[in-house]
């Protein structure tokens, strides 16, 4: 897919970049008004804050040191915050006009690796699987995109599709939320690994600060659904959108749309209660869609009928669901 024009470019550097928490009063890295559309150069962990240094982290799974990221030397000098996740965000981004109560409309339009590589990372302590000993042992995979970048090699014949998309989009969240890390998904978006928002999806984000403050990371190049073993191909990534500001459209939850489907959402520490507040949210959405034409009950009984719930993340705190709504049933 050929790059878009963009307004502005917002480079990964030490200034623009910080350790995984979202603050609340954080000077925007970049001010833009809405309808602007901006590339930003977005920055995976892994390896950053290895102790041998990202070049010799990276030269040990058999990259040469000319395809390592230059500024990931200098962003793993950056202060951590106690309490901050292990995730590199770029950001934030301040939307003129953005005041809480609207929403943050961010139409995804490309992505492109930044390397040619990435990593999947797992052990005994990691995912789902956390403490069972079923894994033995902690191990990296490297895995390298082809020259048509649309896969990477997996072995066994087995080839992974490139379908890049950011694991963290947030806003700021509210003050009452005190300090937030970028490790659990919640209502203003954070690590949400929803692996279908990929270009040509939008996201749309509840603002509880003025200007929105939008922060991106922790970009992918494939994963299933879950991201069950704890990480997914790590790949750093640019990150290419459309920020609009939405005005007299409020939001309790992130909600996003494909193609063929409206999204809705519910995160939670239980994956029962994550559940319950997907399908409150999917209910709502489809009431919007069909301008209240169905009443609770038959929403509810659509959800059942017609609507997926799928687990997009369970491994990061809260786990999330998300309810895929055909829009064919409600266009």
């Amino acid at each position: 897919m050929t790059e878009p024009a963009y307004d502005a470019y917002l480079k990964a550097t030490k200034e623009t970049s910080l350790w995984g928490w979202f603050p609340t009063s954080r000077e925007p890295v970049l001010t833009v008004p809405s309808g602007a559309v901006v590339k930003i150069d977005a920055v995976n962990q892994f390896g950053v804050s290895a102790e041998q240094g990202p070049v010799a982290y990276f030269e040990e799974l058999g990259v040469p040191a000319d395809e390592v990221i230059p500024e990931l030397a200098d962003i793993a000098t950056i202060p951590r915050t106690p309490g901050s996740s292990g995730h590199v965000l770029t950001g934030p981004v301040h939307v003129e006009g953005a005041e809480p109560g609207d929403v943050l409309q961010v139409d995804v339009l490309h992505l492109a690796p930044r390397v040619p590589y990435g990593v999947n990372v797992t052990g005994p302590h990691s995912g789902v699987l956390r403490g069972t000993g079923l894994i033995p042992e902690p191990s990296t995979r490297l895995l390298r995109l082809d020259e048509q970048e649309r896969a990477y090699d997996f072995g066994h014949g087995i080839r992974i599709p490139f379908r890049p998309f950011a694991g963290i989009t947030a806003v700021a969240p509210p003050d009452d939320a005190g300090f937030v890390s970028a490790n659990p998904p919640d209502r203003w978006g954070g690590n949400m690994d929803i692996k279908d928002l990929t270009a040509g999806s939008t996201i749309y984000l509840p603002v509880f600060q003025p200007g929105a403050q939008f922060y991106v990371g922790d970009t992918h190049g494939a994963q299933g659904h879950g991201e069950v073993d704890q990480t997914a191909v790590e790949h750093s990534t640019s990150f290419t959108a459309r920020f609009t500001l939405r005005k007299g459209r409020s939001l309790t939850w992130p909600r996003a749309e494909l193609p063929g489907h409206h999204l809705a959402m519910g995160a939670h520490t239980d994956l029962d209660e994550a559940l319950k507040i997907a399908t409150t949210e999917a209910i709502a959405l489809i009431r919007e869609q069909t301008d209240g034409a169905l009443s609770v009950t038959e929403a509810y009984r659509l959800c059942s009928l017609a609507v997926d719930f799928v687990i997009a993340e369970a491994v990061d705190g809260n786990q999330l669901v998300v309810a895929y709504v055909p829009k064919d049933l409600v266009a």
